[in-house]
């Protein structure tokens, strides 16, 4: 069953006020609607019972995000900090030009970056990799866009 479209990943949030800030002013996507759902339609397609949610629908592009804070039930905290191995979402992957330029910026910015991770993936490649972290925590990785402007696969 081959499915027509991709339409978006959704990423759930504990903190609206520094999480809307972030992917819109540091990973540059534009905040397109705010939504705020509640009542049995949510409850029922969410699965999480009675539910009070706002969700944030972002787009840079062709690339779409749905960032949801649960106001009732509020979300648990992760269990461990985030790591690419656990099941689940693994990572987000963003392109850029100049990873250098991106680190310095993320870093001036307060954003954690996990500098250990800097390396490549491919041997040779030209640029560099690393990861970062969202507000709460979710792993992003950068990737240094090559010259033909063509991703990895």
């Amino acid at each position: 069953m081959p499915v027509d479209s991709f339409l978006h990943v959704s990423i759930c949030i504990s903190d609206p006020a520094k999480s809307v800030p972030f992917y819109r002013d540091v990973l540059g996507f534009k905040v397109e609607a705010e939504q705020q759902y509640s009542g049995p339609g949510p409850s029922a397609v969410m699965d999480v019972g009675d539910c009070e949610l706002t969700v944030w629908l972002l787009r840079n592009d062709d690339q779409r995000l749905e960032l949801i804070h649960f106001e009732k039930p509020t979300s648990p905290p992760p269990v461990t900090k985030p790591q690419v191995n656990h099941l689940g979402l693994s990572h987000l992957t963003v392109g850029v030009k100049d990873p250098e330029r991106t680190l310095e910026e993320l870093k001036t910015r307060g954003v954690t970056v996990r500098e250990h991770t800097r390396g490549n993936f491919i041997e040779g490649n030209a640029g560099f990799q690393f990861l970062f972290e969202d507000p709460d925590g979710l792993l992003i990785e950068v990737y240094t866009i090559p010259a033909d402007g063509e991703p990895p696969y």
